[in-house]
Protein backbone atom coordinates (compact mmCIF):
# COMPACT_ATOMS: atom_id res chain seq x y z
CA UNK A 1 0.00 0.00 0.00
CA UNK A 2 1.33 3.39 -0.98
CA UNK A 3 1.17 6.42 1.33
CA UNK A 4 -1.43 8.13 -0.87
CA UNK A 5 -3.60 5.02 -0.94
CA UNK A 6 -3.46 4.75 2.85
CA UNK A 7 -4.46 8.39 3.19
CA UNK A 8 -7.42 7.94 0.86
CA UNK A 9 -8.55 4.77 2.66
CA UNK A 10 -8.39 6.50 6.05
CA UNK A 11 -10.29 9.51 4.73
CA UNK A 12 -13.03 7.22 3.43
CA UNK A 13 -13.43 5.84 6.97
CA UNK A 14 -13.06 9.12 8.82
CA UNK A 15 -16.75 9.89 9.32
CA UNK A 16 -17.39 6.38 10.64
CA UNK A 17 -14.32 6.59 12.88
CA UNK A 18 -15.62 9.82 14.42
CA UNK A 19 -19.11 8.38 14.87
CA UNK A 20 -17.69 5.30 16.56
CA UNK A 21 -15.49 7.38 18.86
CA UNK A 22 -18.52 9.46 19.88
CA UNK A 23 -20.52 6.34 20.63
CA UNK A 24 -17.75 5.04 22.90
CA UNK A 25 -17.56 8.48 24.52
CA UNK A 26 -21.29 8.55 25.25
CA UNK A 27 -21.10 5.08 26.76
CA UNK A 28 -17.85 4.87 28.75
CA UNK A 29 -16.99 1.84 30.87
CA UNK A 30 -14.50 1.47 33.70
CA UNK A 31 -11.68 -1.07 33.98
CA UNK A 32 -12.74 -4.70 33.53
CA UNK A 33 -16.34 -3.56 32.96
CA UNK A 34 -15.95 -2.75 29.25
CA UNK A 35 -18.50 -5.37 28.15
CA UNK A 36 -20.45 -3.16 25.74
CA UNK A 37 -17.26 -1.75 24.25
CA UNK A 38 -15.75 -5.22 23.86
CA UNK A 39 -18.92 -6.49 22.18
CA UNK A 40 -18.84 -3.72 19.58
CA UNK A 41 -15.13 -4.31 18.94
CA UNK A 42 -15.66 -8.06 18.44
CA UNK A 43 -18.59 -7.48 16.08
CA UNK A 44 -16.62 -5.00 13.99
CA UNK A 45 -13.60 -7.29 13.74
CA UNK A 46 -15.73 -10.29 12.79
CA UNK A 47 -17.55 -8.24 10.16
CA UNK A 48 -14.16 -7.55 8.59
CA UNK A 49 -13.23 -11.23 8.53
CA UNK A 50 -10.66 -11.28 11.33
CA UNK A 51 -10.16 -14.24 13.65
CA UNK A 52 -11.55 -12.95 16.94
CA UNK A 53 -10.86 -13.99 20.53
CA UNK A 54 -12.84 -12.45 23.39
CA UNK A 55 -12.85 -12.60 27.18
CA UNK A 56 -9.07 -12.22 27.45
CA UNK A 57 -8.28 -10.66 30.84
CA UNK A 58 -12.07 -10.53 31.30
CA UNK A 59 -12.98 -7.94 28.67
CA UNK A 60 -10.01 -7.87 26.29
CA UNK A 61 -10.42 -8.62 22.58
CA UNK A 62 -7.89 -9.78 19.98
CA UNK A 63 -8.42 -9.80 16.24
CA UNK A 64 -5.99 -11.63 13.95
CA UNK A 65 -5.60 -10.51 10.35
CA UNK A 66 -3.60 -12.98 8.26
CA UNK A 67 -2.12 -11.46 5.13
CA UNK A 68 -2.07 -13.11 1.74
CA UNK A 69 1.68 -13.70 1.91
CA UNK A 70 3.90 -15.16 4.66
CA UNK A 71 5.85 -12.84 6.93
CA UNK A 72 6.30 -11.52 10.43
CA UNK A 73 3.64 -10.66 13.00
CA UNK A 74 3.15 -7.13 14.32
CA UNK A 75 0.72 -6.22 17.08
CA UNK A 76 -1.33 -3.01 17.22
CA UNK A 77 -2.41 -2.19 20.78
CA UNK A 78 -5.36 0.01 21.77
CA UNK A 79 -6.68 0.59 25.31
CA UNK A 80 -10.45 0.73 25.84
CA UNK A 81 -11.31 1.76 29.42
CA UNK A 82 -12.58 5.07 30.81
CA UNK A 83 -11.97 6.96 34.06
CA UNK A 84 -14.10 7.57 37.21
CA UNK A 85 -14.59 11.28 36.46
CA UNK A 86 -17.77 13.37 36.15
CA UNK A 87 -17.63 15.01 32.73
CA UNK A 88 -18.19 18.76 32.57
CA UNK A 89 -21.41 19.98 31.03
CA UNK A 90 -20.47 21.38 27.62
CA UNK A 91 -23.12 22.83 25.34
CA UNK A 92 -21.34 21.90 22.11
CA UNK A 93 -20.71 18.22 22.86
CA UNK A 94 -23.74 16.09 22.03
CA UNK A 95 -21.58 13.04 22.69
CA UNK A 96 -21.07 13.85 26.39
CA UNK A 97 -20.95 10.82 28.70
CA UNK A 98 -24.34 9.45 29.66
CA UNK A 99 -22.91 7.77 32.76
CA UNK A 100 -22.32 9.99 35.75
CA UNK A 101 -18.80 9.84 37.17
CA UNK A 102 -17.48 7.84 34.22
CA UNK A 103 -15.88 9.47 31.18
CA UNK A 104 -13.25 9.00 28.52
CA UNK A 105 -10.84 11.63 29.83
CA UNK A 106 -7.69 10.18 28.25
CA UNK A 107 -8.53 9.48 24.62
CA UNK A 108 -9.04 5.72 24.79
CA UNK A 109 -12.30 6.10 22.86
CA UNK A 110 -10.23 7.55 20.02
CA UNK A 111 -7.55 4.86 20.29
CA UNK A 112 -10.22 2.17 19.93
CA UNK A 113 -11.84 3.85 16.93
CA UNK A 114 -8.45 4.25 15.23
CA UNK A 115 -7.55 0.58 15.62
CA UNK A 116 -10.94 -0.51 14.30
CA UNK A 117 -10.54 1.75 11.26
CA UNK A 118 -7.10 0.24 10.66
CA UNK A 119 -8.50 -3.29 10.89
CA UNK A 120 -11.17 -2.43 8.30
CA UNK A 121 -8.66 -0.78 5.98
CA UNK A 122 -6.13 -3.59 6.13
CA UNK A 123 -8.71 -6.38 5.92
CA UNK A 124 -9.88 -4.90 2.63
CA UNK A 125 -6.32 -5.24 1.32
CA UNK A 126 -5.26 -8.43 3.08
CA UNK A 127 -3.96 -10.02 -0.13
CA UNK A 128 -1.29 -7.30 -0.31
CA UNK A 129 -0.07 -7.90 3.24
CA UNK A 130 3.02 -10.00 3.92
CA UNK A 131 2.57 -11.42 7.40
CA UNK A 132 0.04 -11.03 10.17
CA UNK A 133 -1.41 -8.07 12.05
CA UNK A 134 -2.73 -8.72 15.55
CA UNK A 135 -5.14 -6.06 16.82
CA UNK A 136 -5.22 -6.09 20.61
CA UNK A 137 -7.85 -4.15 22.57
CA UNK A 138 -6.78 -3.95 26.19
CA UNK A 139 -8.97 -3.33 29.23
CA UNK A 140 -7.98 -1.63 32.48
CA UNK A 141 -5.03 0.50 31.39
CA UNK A 142 -6.10 3.24 33.78
CA UNK A 143 -5.53 0.97 36.78
CA UNK A 144 -2.43 -0.63 35.25
CA UNK A 145 -4.29 -3.93 35.34
CA UNK A 146 -5.01 -5.18 31.83
CA UNK A 147 -1.71 -5.80 30.06
CA UNK A 148 -0.22 -8.30 32.49
CA UNK A 149 -3.13 -10.80 32.48
CA UNK A 150 -3.41 -10.55 28.69
CA UNK A 151 0.28 -11.43 28.39
CA UNK A 152 -0.14 -14.31 30.85
CA UNK A 153 -2.93 -15.62 28.62
CA UNK A 154 -0.52 -15.77 25.67
CA UNK A 155 -1.32 -12.74 23.51
CA UNK A 156 2.37 -12.10 22.81
CA UNK A 157 3.12 -15.56 21.49
CA UNK A 158 4.49 -15.27 17.97
CA UNK A 159 4.54 -11.46 18.04
CA UNK A 160 7.69 -9.99 16.49
CA UNK A 161 6.99 -6.30 17.11
CA UNK A 162 4.39 -4.02 18.67
CA UNK A 163 3.17 -0.48 18.01
CA UNK A 164 0.71 1.78 19.77
CA UNK A 165 -0.28 5.42 19.92
CA UNK A 166 -1.70 7.85 22.45
CA UNK A 167 -3.74 10.88 21.48
CA UNK A 168 -2.27 13.84 23.34
CA UNK A 169 -3.69 17.28 24.08
CA UNK A 170 -0.09 18.46 24.63
CA UNK A 171 0.50 18.65 20.86
CA UNK A 172 -1.58 20.23 18.12
CA UNK A 173 -3.22 18.20 15.39
CA UNK A 174 -0.87 17.23 12.58
CA UNK A 175 2.10 16.60 14.88
CA UNK A 176 3.39 13.31 16.25
CA UNK A 177 6.09 12.84 18.87
CA UNK A 178 8.28 9.92 19.90
CA UNK A 179 11.64 9.12 21.43
CA UNK A 180 14.05 6.20 21.61
CA UNK A 181 14.47 4.62 25.04
CA UNK A 182 12.52 5.56 28.19
CA UNK A 183 9.60 7.80 27.25
CA UNK A 184 7.17 7.24 30.13
CA UNK A 185 7.97 6.54 33.76
CA UNK A 186 8.13 3.60 36.11
CA UNK A 187 5.28 3.97 38.59
CA UNK A 188 4.71 2.44 42.01
CA UNK A 189 1.64 3.08 44.12
CA UNK A 190 2.67 2.98 47.78
CA UNK A 191 0.84 2.73 51.09
CA UNK A 192 2.30 3.60 54.49
CA UNK A 193 0.36 2.71 57.65
CA UNK A 194 1.42 4.53 60.82
CA UNK A 195 0.17 2.96 64.07
CA UNK A 196 0.56 4.87 67.31
CA UNK A 197 -1.56 5.02 70.44
CA UNK A 198 -4.78 6.99 70.67
CA UNK A 199 -5.65 9.33 73.49
CA UNK A 200 -7.20 12.60 74.56
CA UNK A 201 -5.87 15.70 72.85
CA UNK A 202 -5.29 17.33 76.24
CA UNK A 203 -2.92 14.57 77.37
CA UNK A 204 -0.45 13.94 74.52
CA UNK A 205 2.09 12.44 76.93
CA UNK A 206 -0.21 9.43 77.38
CA UNK A 207 -0.56 8.80 73.65
CA UNK A 208 1.67 8.22 70.61
CA UNK A 209 0.64 10.70 67.97
CA UNK A 210 0.37 9.01 64.57
CA UNK A 211 -0.64 12.27 62.88
CA UNK A 212 2.56 13.97 63.95
CA UNK A 213 4.61 11.00 62.76
CA UNK A 214 2.80 10.95 59.43
CA UNK A 215 3.58 14.66 58.95
CA UNK A 216 7.24 14.03 59.72
CA UNK A 217 7.29 11.19 57.21
CA UNK A 218 5.83 13.29 54.38
CA UNK A 219 8.47 15.97 54.94
CA UNK A 220 11.43 13.65 55.52
CA UNK A 221 10.73 11.34 52.58
CA UNK A 222 10.97 14.26 50.15
CA UNK A 223 14.70 14.39 50.89
CA UNK A 224 15.17 11.14 48.97
CA UNK A 225 14.58 12.94 45.67
CA UNK A 226 16.46 16.09 46.66
CA UNK A 227 19.45 14.42 48.35
CA UNK A 228 19.76 10.78 47.26
CA UNK A 229 18.79 10.80 43.57
CA UNK A 230 21.28 12.38 41.17
CA UNK A 231 20.00 15.67 39.71
CA UNK A 232 20.42 14.18 36.24
CA UNK A 233 18.08 11.27 37.11
CA UNK A 234 14.50 12.50 37.33
CA UNK A 235 12.26 11.14 40.08
CA UNK A 236 8.99 12.08 41.77
CA UNK A 237 7.46 11.17 45.13
CA UNK A 238 3.98 12.56 45.72
CA UNK A 239 1.48 11.74 48.45
CA UNK A 240 -2.14 11.83 47.35
CA UNK A 241 -4.06 10.88 50.50
CA UNK A 242 -3.68 11.14 54.28
CA UNK A 243 -6.43 9.50 56.28
CA UNK A 244 -6.73 9.15 60.04
CA UNK A 245 -8.40 10.38 63.17
CA UNK A 246 -11.94 10.77 64.51
CA UNK A 247 -12.28 14.21 66.11
CA UNK A 248 -10.32 17.39 66.76
CA UNK A 249 -9.71 16.52 70.42
CA UNK A 250 -8.69 12.87 69.93
CA UNK A 251 -5.13 11.81 69.12
CA UNK A 252 -5.45 9.38 66.23
CA UNK A 253 -4.17 5.84 66.80
CA UNK A 254 -3.57 5.27 63.07
CA UNK A 255 -2.90 7.24 59.89
CA UNK A 256 -2.67 5.82 56.36
CA UNK A 257 -0.70 7.59 53.62
CA UNK A 258 -0.86 6.70 49.94
CA UNK A 259 1.33 8.06 47.20
CA UNK A 260 3.03 7.55 43.88
CA UNK A 261 6.71 7.00 43.07
CA UNK A 262 7.93 7.67 39.53
CA UNK A 263 11.25 7.51 37.69
CA UNK A 264 12.67 6.52 34.31
CA UNK A 265 15.51 4.22 35.37
CA UNK A 266 14.95 0.90 37.12
CA UNK A 267 17.91 1.49 39.43
CA UNK A 268 16.43 4.82 40.55
CA UNK A 269 13.10 3.12 41.14
CA UNK A 270 14.76 0.43 43.26
CA UNK A 271 16.64 3.03 45.29
CA UNK A 272 13.46 5.04 45.90
CA UNK A 273 11.44 2.07 47.10
CA UNK A 274 14.24 0.81 49.34
CA UNK A 275 14.88 4.18 50.94
CA UNK A 276 11.18 5.02 51.45
CA UNK A 277 10.73 1.81 53.42
CA UNK A 278 13.95 2.25 55.41
CA UNK A 279 13.22 5.85 56.36
CA UNK A 280 9.54 5.23 57.11
CA UNK A 281 10.17 2.22 59.35
CA UNK A 282 13.22 3.80 60.99
CA UNK A 283 11.56 7.13 61.71
CA UNK A 284 8.54 5.30 63.04
CA UNK A 285 10.68 3.44 65.54
CA UNK A 286 12.41 6.65 66.60
CA UNK A 287 9.03 8.25 67.30
CA UNK A 288 7.59 5.11 68.94
CA UNK A 289 5.19 4.16 66.12
CA UNK A 290 4.86 0.96 64.16
CA UNK A 291 5.10 1.67 60.43
CA UNK A 292 4.09 -0.75 57.69
CA UNK A 293 5.18 -0.08 54.10
CA UNK A 294 3.47 -1.66 51.06
CA UNK A 295 3.75 -1.36 47.29
CA UNK A 296 0.18 -1.65 46.03
CA UNK A 297 1.08 -2.00 42.35
CA UNK A 298 3.97 -1.34 39.99
CA UNK A 299 4.38 -0.64 36.29
CA UNK A 300 7.74 -0.42 34.51
CA UNK A 301 8.81 2.45 32.29
CA UNK A 302 7.74 2.62 28.65
CA UNK A 303 10.97 1.96 26.75
CA UNK A 304 10.90 2.30 22.97
CA UNK A 305 13.15 0.10 20.85
CA UNK A 306 15.58 2.08 18.70
CA UNK A 307 15.01 0.19 15.44
CA UNK A 308 11.22 0.25 15.75
CA UNK A 309 11.16 3.90 16.76
CA UNK A 310 13.33 4.83 13.77
CA UNK A 311 10.93 2.89 11.54
CA UNK A 312 7.87 4.71 12.96
CA UNK A 313 9.70 8.02 12.63
CA UNK A 314 10.38 7.36 8.95
CA UNK A 315 6.77 6.27 8.39
CA UNK A 316 5.47 9.41 10.10
CA UNK A 317 7.83 11.63 8.11
CA UNK A 318 6.66 10.00 4.91
CA UNK A 319 3.06 10.61 5.92
CA UNK A 320 3.18 14.05 7.54
CA UNK A 321 6.52 15.57 6.58
CA UNK A 322 9.68 15.54 8.69
CA UNK A 323 8.87 18.94 10.22
CA UNK A 324 5.79 17.47 11.91
CA UNK A 325 7.62 14.61 13.66
CA UNK A 326 8.86 15.83 17.03
CA UNK A 327 11.24 14.56 19.70
CA UNK A 328 9.07 13.59 22.67
CA UNK A 329 10.28 14.90 26.03
CA UNK A 330 10.21 12.17 28.71
CA UNK A 331 6.82 12.03 30.45
CA UNK A 332 6.33 11.22 34.15
CA UNK A 333 3.00 9.60 33.33
CA UNK A 334 2.85 5.82 33.08
CA UNK A 335 1.21 3.24 30.82
CA UNK A 336 1.20 -0.55 30.94
CA UNK A 337 1.97 -0.56 27.23
CA UNK A 338 5.41 -0.95 28.81
CA UNK A 339 4.74 -4.63 29.47
CA UNK A 340 4.06 -5.34 25.80
CA UNK A 341 7.25 -3.44 24.92
CA UNK A 342 9.21 -5.67 27.31
CA UNK A 343 7.83 -8.74 25.54
CA UNK A 344 8.62 -7.55 21.99
CA UNK A 345 10.48 -4.59 20.45
CA UNK A 346 8.20 -1.71 19.61
CA UNK A 347 7.31 1.94 19.66
CA UNK A 348 4.66 3.90 21.57
CA UNK A 349 4.20 7.39 20.18
CA UNK A 350 2.06 10.47 20.77
CA UNK A 351 -0.38 11.93 18.25
CA UNK A 352 -1.32 15.58 18.60
CA UNK A 353 -5.00 16.04 19.48
CA UNK A 354 -4.89 19.47 21.09
CA UNK A 355 -6.17 22.82 19.93
CA UNK A 356 -3.71 25.01 18.08
CA UNK A 357 -4.28 27.87 20.57
CA UNK A 358 -3.20 25.67 23.50
CA UNK A 359 -6.55 25.84 25.33
CA UNK A 360 -7.21 22.09 25.46
CA UNK A 361 -7.90 20.63 28.89
CA UNK A 362 -5.23 18.22 30.15
CA UNK A 363 -5.68 14.48 30.36
CA UNK A 364 -7.75 13.15 33.29
CA UNK A 365 -9.55 16.50 33.51
CA UNK A 366 -13.40 16.66 33.50
CA UNK A 367 -13.24 18.96 30.49
CA UNK A 368 -10.87 16.80 28.44
CA UNK A 369 -11.73 16.29 24.79
CA UNK A 370 -9.81 15.62 21.60
CA UNK A 371 -9.77 17.40 18.26
CA UNK A 372 -11.35 14.59 16.27
CA UNK A 373 -9.41 15.16 13.05
CA UNK A 374 -6.40 13.89 15.03
CA UNK A 375 -7.70 10.34 14.64
CA UNK A 376 -7.16 10.34 10.89
CA UNK A 377 -3.58 11.47 11.48
CA UNK A 378 -3.00 8.65 13.95
CA UNK A 379 -4.59 6.05 11.68
CA UNK A 380 -2.50 7.13 8.70
CA UNK A 381 0.80 7.09 10.59
CA UNK A 382 0.23 3.79 12.35
CA UNK A 383 -1.06 2.04 9.23
CA UNK A 384 1.98 3.28 7.33
CA UNK A 385 4.26 2.00 10.10
CA UNK A 386 2.62 -1.44 10.09
CA UNK A 387 2.85 -1.68 6.29
CA UNK A 388 6.49 -0.53 6.30
CA UNK A 389 7.40 -3.06 9.00
CA UNK A 390 5.81 -5.98 7.17
CA UNK A 391 7.34 -4.89 3.85
CA UNK A 392 10.94 -4.96 5.10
Amino acid sequence: METTEIGQAVEARNANMIAMRRDFHRNPELAFKESRTAGIIADQLQANGLEVSTGIAETGVVGLLRGGKPGKTIMVRADIDALPILEEQTADADYRSRTDYVMHACGHDGHTAIALAMASLMAERRDEISGTVKFLFQPAEEIVGGAEPMIKQGVMQGVDAVVGLHLSSNFEVGKVAMRVGPSMANVDSIKITVRGKGGHGSQPEKAIDSVMVACQLVNTLQTIVSREVAPSDAAVLSFGTINGGFASNIIAPEVILTGTVRSYLSEVRDLMIQRIEEIAVGLGKTLRCEVKFEVAYSCPAVVNDQTMTELVHKSASKTLGEQNVLELPPIMGSDDMSLFLKAAPGCYFMVGAGKSDGTSAPHHHPGFDIEENSMAVGARVMTQAVVDYLSR
